[in-house]
């Protein structure tokens, strides 16, 4: 017997003091009002109404009973109200956490944005690696997280993904230091410092494959869980550190890396089966703080995916656009993308879309294509291909005439037969010659790319020690 529901019962017939008045308020056939009374009685073991022909009264066991189920109906509805609010995402506690090295300013403002969305709630928040909220998550100790891409676990849903780039943490005396971005390659050779490679696995191998395609082969990786202990590595002389903006110490300057060719994904995480207004509002709040308090952007603001897990700046690709005449660049290329890494999307260069199955750019001459040779260098000029060359008529036939494009020699198409010469004898009957098309002058072709850029063309993981 639902207790509650009985009550409500009793609560009505007693206000109203008559059976068919109660049964029209509640709704329900006067005989069932009166069955489900009787089944109250029962269950209480006591009486709680006297009948009578014009109506009922509370018997002094029901006026006692009328009193708790007052209390106790009126502390139930409190209760609905608040789970409501708590389903809403309005009120109660979410579970979640954030990276170690996300920093102040995001961890505020992920704070501040959670309470301006949900008055009534309140936020726990703790600092866990992105292997640790997985498993948390799917385990359903927390609510949401906010976690480093690669993320490989089952379960999960994200939220859009943003991109944090990277720079490097310099001694300020390193020569280094002086311009105002560094070039990746110039840290070949250099110890890094990196975050423990047990925090997140996929990121940290990615991103030590990442350096090596754009020339960067480090001497040696230390592994750094705070930030202290990373300063301190590059205040002695014995490495750099790649890291997100910070402040650094005195005595270290933090400079960003040319083009941005590294950055760290970053999104909002819950458990698919749990997604609610709650895990909702929190999402918003990560995304906002991700880019106001950490400053991350998003694809289209960084760069154009290349390959399964290459990346290049999005200058790189509106140089090559540029130098192309293209009319303009899109996000990723059109086709799916060559898990070779060899920088290329199967069909169309990176970055350029195409007009039709051929690969002919947007304003690009008729005849040309704007394919990219293969090994040369995502966002390199591109090259026209080479004119069509004319097939040599028939032997015998006339001298090239002096202009032609291609050499080819022109076959006149009309006009009267040349005469034969009357001291070379009789005349051969010569052979009818079909006349060819005539072939229109094209440009002449530049001479093959001198093959990829030092730097930017993307090299063999196995090139680098792990």
């Amino acid at each position: 017997m639902d207790l509650l529901r009985h009550l409500r019962y009793f609560r009505t017939v007693a206000d109203e003091q008559h059976f068919g008045r109660a049964a029209e308020r509640l709704r329900l056939a006067q005989p069932s009002l009166s069955q489900r009374i009787q089944r109250l009685e029962r269950e209480l073991g006591v009486r709680l109404f006297d009948r009578g022909s014009r109506g009922v009264s509370l018997t002094p066991a029901g006026r006692l009973v009328r009193a708790e189920a007052d209390a106790l109906l009126a502390a139930a509805d409190r209760l609905d109200s608040v789970i409501a609010q708590v389903r809403a995402g309005t009120a109660g506690t979410l579970r979640a956490a954030v990276p170690p090295d996300l920093g102040g300013a995001a961890v505020a403002a992920l704070l501040t944005g959670y309470r301006h969305r949900s008055p009534g709630g309140s936020l726990d928040l703790r600092e866990l690696t992105t292997v640790q909220q997985a498993r948390e998550l799917v385990a359903g100790t927390l609510e949401g997280g906010v976690v480093r891409h690669p993320c490989p676990a089952e379960g999960l849903d994200f939220g859009p993904l943003l991109h944090q780039p990277l720079g490097v943490l310099l001694r300020a005396d390193d020569p280094l230091a002086a311009p105002p971005a560094v070039p990746l390659a110039e840290l070949t050779g250099r110890d890094l410092v990196l975050f423990p490679r047990a925090a997140a696995p996929a990121l940290f191998d990615e991103t030590l494959t990442r350096a090596a395609r754009h020339g960067c082969t480090p001497a040696a990786v230390h592994e750094a869980r705070g930030g202290d202990f990373a300063q301190a590595l590059v205040l002695s002389g014995a490495a750099v550190a790649l890291l997100p903006s910070a402040a650094g110490e005195p005595g270290t300057v933090w400079r960003p890396l040319a083009g941005t060719p590294l950055t760290w994904r970053t999104s909002a995480a819950w458990a698919r089966d749990r997604a609610g207004p709650a895990v909702r509002r929190f999402a918003e709040a990560a995304y906002e703080a991700l880019r106001t308090g950490a400053g991350m952007v998003p694809d289209e603001l960084v760069g154009v995916a290349v390959g399964d897990s290459g990346f290049e700046p999005a200058t790189g690709a509106v140089a090559g656009a540029a130098s192309g005449a293209a009319s303009g660049v899109v996000g990723p290329a059109s086709g799916a993308a060559s898990g070779s890494g060899s920088g290329l999307a199967s069909g169309t260069a990176s970055g350029l879309p195409s007009d039709s199955a051929s690969g002919t750019a947007p304003g690009s001459p008729s005849g040309t294509t704007s394919e990219r040779p293969s090994g040369s260098a995502p966002g390199a000029a591109r090259e026209p291909a080479p004119a069509p060359i004319a097939e040599p008529a028939p032997e015998p036939a006339p001298a090239p005439v002096a202009g032609s494009a291609t050499g080819a020699t022109p076959v006149p198409t009309s006009g009267p037969t040349p005469e034969a010469d009357p001291e070379a004898g009789p005349a051969e009957v010569a052979e009818p010659v079909v006349a060819e098309p005539v072939v229109a002058e094209q440009p002449a072709a530049e001479p093959p790319s001198a093959g990829p850029v030092p730097g930017l063309y993307p090299r063999p993981a196995s090139e680098f020690p792990l």
